[in-house]
């Protein structure tokens, strides 16, 4: 076997590798691509609509981080569960307000999602809001009574993480809603 072929086969083994290494389930897998149709499909077999992969995610995880809020409530019409946390303690809101995925974060907080949660570091939603500067997700979070007092470990208010940013819309306000500097 000549050098290009042991590459070739050494990228091949490494690729048959990575794939599933996460351990995502074939719903999970077609959330990812965005295909409602095969989701859909797919839902009808699914034992257990909460299920993890490898690093606790669910499904609905996966459509809040893309902000598709047509598959995020086809998974709640089915039962996912829009409060469950990852193995960091992440939650579906997590995920869509750090991406700034407004509508998405307005159907979870809809359908209950809890506001305060934090993640190991305890930091929140409106953590994450604020420190990438996605103005309406914050205002949508504060309407539904995020705490803009909680501190995370980095010793960061929401503003704080604001200001690391300078992201002054959302100083601005967060002041208007009671925070201070």
């Amino acid at each position: 076997m000549n050098m290009l072929h042991k590459k070739l086969l050494f990228l091949m083994l490494g690729a048959a590798l990575l794939t599933g290494c996460d351990g995502n389930t074939p719903l999970m897998d077609e959330v990812q691509n965005g295909d409602i149709d095969k989701a859909r499909a797919l839902i009808t077999d699914v034992g257990d609509i909460n299920e993890r992969n490898n690093y606790g995610w669910t499904v609905l995880m996966h459509a809040a981080r893309l902000g598709n809020v047509e598959l995020i409530a086809l998974l709640v019409d089915n039962g996912a569960d829009v409060n469950a946390q990852d193995q960091d303690n992440w939650s579906a809101l997590m995920r869509a307000s750090l991406k700034g995925h407004t509508e998405a974060v307005r159907y979870l907080l809809s359908k209950g999602a809890e506001v305060n949660f934090k993640d190991n570091t305890n930091t929140t939603a409106l953590h994450w809001a604020a420190l990438r500067g996605h103005k309406d997700v914050v205002l949508l979070l504060l309407d539904a009574g995020a705490d803009f007092t909680i501190v995370n470990d980095r010793r960061w208010t929401p503003m704080k993480a604001a200001a690391t940013e300078g992201e002054n819309d959302i100083i601005l306000l967060l002041k208007r809603y009671g925070a201070k500097e």
